[in-house]
């Protein structure tokens, strides 16, 4: 999120209030509606950095849903060498990194 944004965005709304305000005590329609035109520019830049945010939150979401099947395939391999080989560690450490997997998956089930 851009505070400089949405500064500029608040500010960008107190202008236009005011200006219809005056527009609309002087009976001035185009200071009016100029006004208005500028709230709307305020609600513009604060819907474009809502959409900023959500992208990000998306993509970072993707990537941490990418980490955890990787984390979930190098668990499943590791833990079929670890019972080709009958080593049970390598079993254990293949299972770990299954839960890895599981524990990312969950964490973005819950954001």
């Amino acid at each position: 999120m851009s505070i400089e944004e949405r500064a500029k965005a608040a500010a960008k709304n107190v202008e236009g209030k005011l200006q219809e305000g005056v527009g609309n005590l002087t009976g001035n329609n185009a200071d009016s509606l100029e006004g208005k035109a500028k709230q709307h520019e305020a609600d513009a830049r604060n819907t474009a950095e809502d959409l900023k945010e959500k992208a990000a939150d998306l993509a970072e979401g993707a990537a941490e849903r990418v980490k955890a099947a990787a984390s979930n395939i190098s668990g499943k391999v590791e833990e079929m060498i670890g019972n080709a080989t009958d080593d049970p560690a390598k079993v254990a450490e293949g299972k770990a990194k299954q839960a890895e997997g599981y524990v990312r998956n969950a964490k973005e089930d819950l954001r």
